[in-house]
């Protein structure tokens, strides 16, 4: 599948140029007819190429026999899948053109964290399979989101086939290395050239030269002679989510701000139609809801705030990273209110967005086709050219991912539905595994881990357990690392759990531990007192806060990631095991393996 373009008015604009067209007086005084633009969107895709399984792969169309959405006789239909994406978004602009006598402008655009907490057919490689099929889906454009930032800013480089922040199409990333090496992994055909579409980084800038690494921008020319400018920004909490080490070089502003500096920018080119891409979104109230509803009910969340600081001649937002679906009418100062979507997550929904512009002024007619709907992806077509993508990344992967390496007694997951608010059994698992594997002289034979719960990232489910379904649940690559703390800040690294109503990251992370590792809390105390100091204990010792432990932590904590940035402050830091090594082994070892309790954390 390519780009889908429509190039009527300039076919017609050299026409007349050339005198190929005689144009009577009284017909060039006729008024222009307005110009429609569609724009599909999609976020959170996350390497999702195959059509995801089990609950990921369902999408609620309608609620069951108890009329209520979220439980499990909801009526579903089978979604995602890059090929049914594909096929999807094909659907979609021939309607839309048909619907406008044949020719229209249609864009495909994303809203970041594309790639990255991938499965393991694209995460082993490094997501160069998502990014092939994203240039074979025809993607026009994209902002960054905080997961492209997981391997660096290097990295990102490379795979976006950006060179001293500019963007080129014609880089070949691995040319001269033999491929398999350094992360160039495909051949022939498949082989590796980076993105065929700009990634959008307004502000996300260079600490030596204060511009973007990435373009800010990306300007369309549509009908009529118009332009649609798109402006791409990502979460400007990014620093805390990922690696600090990989974004030493560069600084994440505040969203609205570069959004604003970039808007006049592009106002005093002309260009009166302008959007935006923004990895950071919102939550509606009633998260139960039809994920294909335009609900909006009661939006909360920093999308809120950014729409409220927006320039007012930004005409619409597609947001994400809050993996909700919604289309909103946001009240704007000054002008009319202003359209907000998300489509949800692993490319379950396409955002089919539909605007006028005033073919006089080039601006957006709010008054006009203004909306916005998600769309499911469902798996009744598939573009042919991504499906061989698709099954060529599959049958290379397919060898490795299939082997069993031991056995689930039963689900290993998380608790309940609190997610990373709450301690959860698969990340104890993990921290457990972790340490075992560090228990040696050359480690320092550590006595206590800690694993962060965005770190691990889908379930275990019973039976036999295979090589791929443990590289998922930790997709990253992280090494395993062992530093040493003080008693004090262990401490330290406890409260700063709990930053929920206080604390830089105004978030709930409750970190995986170890076996034989226990303490209690109160949030109702403030921020940095939570944690009763006395009751930090290890198999049933107290915690000396002037003595040195030896303390396992993957490579993400130790360099202060999620905002732990006690972990930054260990000393005598020693490199162990890939992260899913340690697992591997853990179930070689002890299969069959059982849900550990969550219970090393008690809250008063």
């Amino acid at each position: 599948m390519r780009r889908t373009r429509y190039p009527l008015a300039a076919a017609v604009a050299a026409a007349t140029t050339a005198g190929l067209l005689a144009v009577p007086a009284a017909a060039q005084a006729a008024p222009k007819p307005p110009v429609p633009v569609q724009l599909l969107a999609m976020n959170d895709f996350h390497g999702r190429i195959t059509p995801p399984s089990g609950a990921d792969g369902a999408l609620a169309t309608s609620p069951g026999p108890d009329n209520v959405y979220g439980n499990t006789d909801d009526v579903t239909v089978p979604v995602g899948g890059a090929q049914h994406v594909a096929a999807t978004v094909e659907a979609l602009q021939a309607q839309f053109a048909q619907q406008n006598g044949g020719s229209a402008d249609s864009f495909f655009v994303g809203a970041g964290d594309l790639i990255s907490a991938s499965p393991f057919e694209s995460s082993v490689y490094k997501d160069e399979p998502t990014i092939e099929a994203l240039n074979a889906m025809g993607l026009d454009v994209s902002s960054v989101g905080n997961h492209e930032f997981d391997r660096g800013t290097e990295e990102l480089r490379r795979i976006s086939a950006a060179t001293d922040g500019t963007y080129t199409d014609d880089v070949t990333a691995c040319e001269g290395i033999e491929p398999g090496v350094d992360g160039c992994f495909g051949t022939g055909e498949h082989a590796f050239e980076g993105a065929q579409f700009p990634y959008l980084a307004a502000n996300v800038v260079s600490r030596e030269t204060g511009e973007p690494m990435l373009p800010p921008y990306q300007v369309f020319d549509v009908a009529g002679g118009q332009q649609v400018a798109l402006i791409g920004v990502v979460t400007e909490t990014t620093p805390t989510i990922v690696s600090p080490d990989g974004v030493a070089d560069v600084e994440f502003i505040d969203e609205a701000d570069a959004v604003n500096r970039w808007t006049k920018e592009l106002k005093k080119q002309g260009i009166r139609a302008v959007g935006v891409l923004v990895h950071e979104g919102g939550s509606v109230s009633d998260p139960n809801a039809a994920a294909t509803a335009n609900n909006c009910t009661d939006l909360t969340g920093p999308i809120v705030d950014i729409n409220a600081r927006i320039d007012k001649d930004v005409d619409f937002i597609v947001s994400a990273h809050t993996h909700q679906a919604y289309n909103c009418l946001l009240p704007v100062r000054g002008s009319q209110p202003r359209l907000v979507t998300q489509a949800g997550f692993y490319g379950r929904l396409v955002t089919d967005i539909r605007l006028t512009l005033n073919p006089n002024t080039g601006d957006v007619d709010r008054r006009a086709t203004y909306a916005a709907t998600n769309v499911p992806v469902t798996r009744t077509a598939a573009d042919p050219e991504v499906q061989a993508i698709v099954d060529y990344w599959n049958a290379r992967a397919a060898e490795t991912r299939n082997v069993v390496v031991g056995e689930a007694a039963a689900t290993i997951g998380t608790a309940g539905s609190a997610g990373r608010n709450a301690e959860q059994p698969i990340v104890n698992l993990v921290a457990q595994a972790q340490l075992e594997a560090m228990q040696q002289d050359q480690f320092g034979n550590p006595v206590i881990a800690f694993m962060n719960p965005g770190g691990v990232r889908t379930n275990i489910e019973a039976g036999e357990v295979t090589f791929g379904e443990l590289f998922n649940v930790q997709p990253f690559g992280n090494t395993v690392n062992a530093i040493t703390l003080t008693g004090a800040q262990i401490d330290d690294v406890l409260e700063e759990q709990f930053q929920l109503n206080g604390g830089p990251r105004n978030s709930q992370l409750i970190l995986g531990t170890s076996e034989g590792f226990a303490y209690t809390y109160d949030l109702d105390l403030p921020y940095g007192d939570r944690v009763v100091d006395t009751s930090i204990t290890l198999d049933g010792v107290t915690i000396d806060p002037a003595a040195s432990y030896r303390v396992v932590a993957n490579s993400f904590l130790t360099a202060g990631g999620d905002s732990f940035t006690t972990f930054a402050g260990g000393t005598g830091l020693t490199v162990g095991p890939v992260d899913v090594d340690t697992l591997v082994a853990y179930f070689e070892a002890n299969s069959p393996v059982s849900p550990p309790p969550a219970n090393h954390g008690t809250a008063i």
